[in-house]
């Protein structure tokens, strides 16, 4: 009975006996190999996996023992750099970064795959890039979401890696075909594309690949994330400034597709990790101090008020304001029917993944209500549009430009078209990458442009912190990491002036019902969970506020 090193795993030989069986079955991510006849498990935390099969007599290698303390080595070293202020970085191949920026670098090297979630603002593409360049990748593919493909070209080439060769892959099937067999550093495709163009895609080991706004692929069970995982890379960095967007599960996808393995199998990990109702959904948590520490190894977390003290002062104030008697009749109106709806459902199929979804479906009625209610019918009636016009007035005579932002893009196009006097202009889901570059450039310089009007498909990867200090929500998002990416439009380096949020409340709305649940569960957000996701118990304690 031996265990040895084999392909930096180790392998466990030991003849057929039901108690050995059972033992080793009891490791972390232990997989058996029929050809073998032997069981593998990985070198990382293999220590008390090895102190056990000792006690069973089994013979270690003198490899396997030296693997294991070079492995917990390296964590210890990990977890070094992580707590410093500061490094020696320096390097004429890196670019200029903040202190906390050569941290993240250097454990970004050292990992060699890993997860960087820094808070939305404080500058994770000029680390990782850094990283690329330091080890002198000379092929590199870069996913982000469509609309942020040109400005990770711009970046590379106009700010951080002058003179670097990029391309964006776009087009016909036939012009991207020629792109992907051009000569390049970096690639930059889209999410999508992994479904269109993988075996294009897949002509060649990639030195790194970079997965911008990760949480594209943090679903286990989509295809775009199957396919991501099947490209041969050396190196995988996966970038998100919410990196658990709702729920703890959603990292696993993530962090396996960062460094294979490292978090189980998804089953073994839903079931160390995760409460699961009847139905199968999870409505809780445990363990999560050990998934606390499992994640620590690959994944960096730094927040701004930590990292950027310089940082101008964010401060946020909710403006509350009653409905109309018309619009508070109608929202009565709506409320006892779903509570009605909801009361009359068999109490065993509340936490039904299907029904909590058709109720929240039907809950955002409630959301339009106090948004406007030209949302829900011909009636141009909106109290909430009649407060945000009054706010607006005051920086009429200022330089100060204004976000404006909104869960609806119908409730966009109502702002773009009822706040003409400011000469708005609106990001919303179905502006066109050219058409979006246009509008933030115009924004940007003109200063007749007072207003952004974006609904939350539309923010991603904007920088507006060079002239925008105001932010208004006009109704809030059910997700809090949501709402930080909000605020990190303009909250973010390169900000000189305080930011100003401002919250539109409706008195006994779905506004302040959110709010209520965002906020309560802040500190659980705080933790490795990310944000919970909604119960039926919250959108009752929400319809009976």
């Amino acid at each position: 009975m031996r265990a040895i090193l084999k392909n930096n795993k180790i392998e466990i030989m030991f003849p057929y006996r039901v108690e050995l069986v059972n033992l080793v079955k009891s490791f972390d991510n232990r997989k058996y190999e029929p050809a073998s006849r032997s069981w593998f498990i990985p070198i990382f935390n293999a220590r008390p996996a090895l102190e056990k099969l000792a006690r069973q007599r089994f013979t270690i290698d003198s490899a396997v023992i030296d693997a294991v303390k070079e492995d917990e080595r390296r964590v210890k070293e990990v977890e070094a750099i992580k707590i410093l202020n500061d490094i020696d970085f320096e390097s004429s191949l890196a670019l200029p970064l903040f202190p906390y920026q050569k941290v993240g670098a250097a454990f970004l090297c050292k990992v060699g795959s890993g997860l960087i979630g820094d808070e939305p603002g404080t500058g994770k593409t000029p680390q990782v890039l850094s990283v690329v360049n330091i080890n002198k990748a000379e092929k590199v593919l870069i996913f982000c979401p469509a609309v942020l493909k040109y400005q990770w070209a711009s970046e590379i080439t106009d700010k951080f890696l002058p003179g670097s060769r990029v391309i964006v892959v776009d087009g016909s099937k036939d012009e991207r075909f020629k792109l992907w067999r051009s000569e390049a550093r970096f690639y930059i495709a889209n999410y999508e594309l992994l479904l269109r163009d993988f075996e294009d895609m897949n002509c060649r080991e990639w030195d790194y690949i970079l997965a911008d706004e990760s949480t594209r692929i943090q679903s286990p069970f989509a295809k775009q994330s199957k396919a991501i995982k099947r490209l041969r890379a050396k190196h995988r960095i996966a970038m998100s400034g919410t990196p658990i967007s709702n729920t703890a599960q959603n990292i696993w996808n993530i962090l396996d597709w960062c460094n294979p393995g490292s978090m189980n199998s998804y089953w073994s990990f839903i079931s160390r990790y995760c409460l699961k109702n009847t139905y199968g959904g999870i409505y809780g948590y445990v363990n999560m101090d050990e998934l606390r520490e499992k994640v620590k190894r690959y994944m960096i977390r730094r927040l701004k008020k930590d990292v950027l003290p310089e940082l101008p002062e964010r401060i946020e104030s909710d403006i509350i304001f009653a409905l109309s008697a018309e619009e508070a009749e109608l929202q009565k109106q709506i409320k006892q029917e779903l509570l009605f709806s909801i009361n009359k459902m068999d109490i065993s199929k509340l936490e039904n993944p299907m029904t909590l979804q058709f109720t929240i479906v039907k809950f955002g009625r409630l959301r339009q209500l106090a948004d406007s209610l030209e949302l829900l019918g011909e009636n141009k009636k909106s109290t909430k549009l009649e407060v945000l016009k009054e706010k607006l007035e005051e920086f009429k005579n200022t330089d100060q430009k204004i976000l404006i932002f909104s869960e609806f893009a119908e409730m966009c196009k109502i702002l773009n078209r009822e706040l003409v006097i400011y000469n708005p202009q609106m990001i919303i889901g179905e502006t066109s990458n050219k058409e979006r570059q246009r509008i933030v450039e115009e924004f940007n310089t003109n200063p007749l442009n007072k207003v952004l009007i974006l609904s939350s498909a539309g923010m991603y990867g904007l920088n507006l912190q060079a002239m925008a200090s105001v932010i208004i929500n006009y109704d809030l998002p059910f997700s809090l990491s949501k709402l930080e990416q909000r605020i990190g439009r303009a909250h973010r380096i390169g900000q000189k002036k305080n930011v100003m949020i401002y919250n539109l409340i409706g008195k006994g709305t779905a506004d302040m019902a959110i709010k209520k649940i965002i906020y309560n569960k802040q500190k659980i957000s705080d933790t490795v969970l990310g944000d919970i996701p909604l119960t039926m118990s919250d959108i009752r304690g929400m319809l009976e506020l």
